[in-house]
């Protein structure tokens, strides 16, 4: 009878979510706010991490469930696209390239570029989209988008970011 009646609510109780820290800040007001709508008796619990550690703890079952960038691929996982998002180029407002509407990924290279550090799968995936970068380019590390951000408007380099993270709540006017 307990088995069936804590079936009867499948939205009821915790969601275990781990999500990585490159679309954390971004992706969780939206929803959350959802979340409490349609299921408000499941609190989310949410850890952020790197995809090494968030998989860890699914396959340890202290995740239910994971929201990562693919490929990714763990046996008796299901994945799915939740959705796919552009990279945006972020320059000092004073930068050459500030009114520009595009930037090609091999002019990152001439650039002296802020990354995360290369436990992130989003700096993998940048250098990926644009190879010349490892090879020639100058590149800086940080920890946090928020950081490099912060580092690009004190006009340390220029920085590529998920398109979410520059949403108009966090527009600076010392970016473009």
């Amino acid at each position: 009878r307990d088995l069936a009646k804590e079936g009867a609510d499948q939205l009821a109780g915790p969601l275990r979510l781990g999500v990585i820290h490159t679309i954390g800040p971004y992706l969780l007001p939206g929803l959350i706010a959802a979340l409490r709508e349609i299921a408000p008796n499941m609190p989310l619990e949410v850890e952020e991490g790197t995809t090494a550690n968030l998989e860890k703890q699914l396959r340890n079952s202290v995740l239910d469930v994971v929201i990562i960038a693919l490929p990714f691929s763990l046996p008796g996982v299901e994945t799915t696209n939740l959705y796919d998002e552009s990279f945006v180029v972020v320059v000092p407002s004073h930068h050459a390239w500030a009114n520009k509407e595009k930037v090609v990924a091999s002019d990152l290279a001439t650039e002296k570029v802020l990354l995360l550090n290369s436990t992130h799968c989003f700096s993998n995936q940048v250098v990926e989209a644009c190879p010349e970068l490892s090879r020639t380019g100058e590149v800086l590390q940080g920890n946090s988008l928020e950081t490099i951000r912060n580092m690009v408007a004190s006009g340390l380099g220029i920085a590529v970011l998920p398109s979410s993270a520059t949403i108009a709540h966090y527009r600076n006017p010392l970016l473009k």
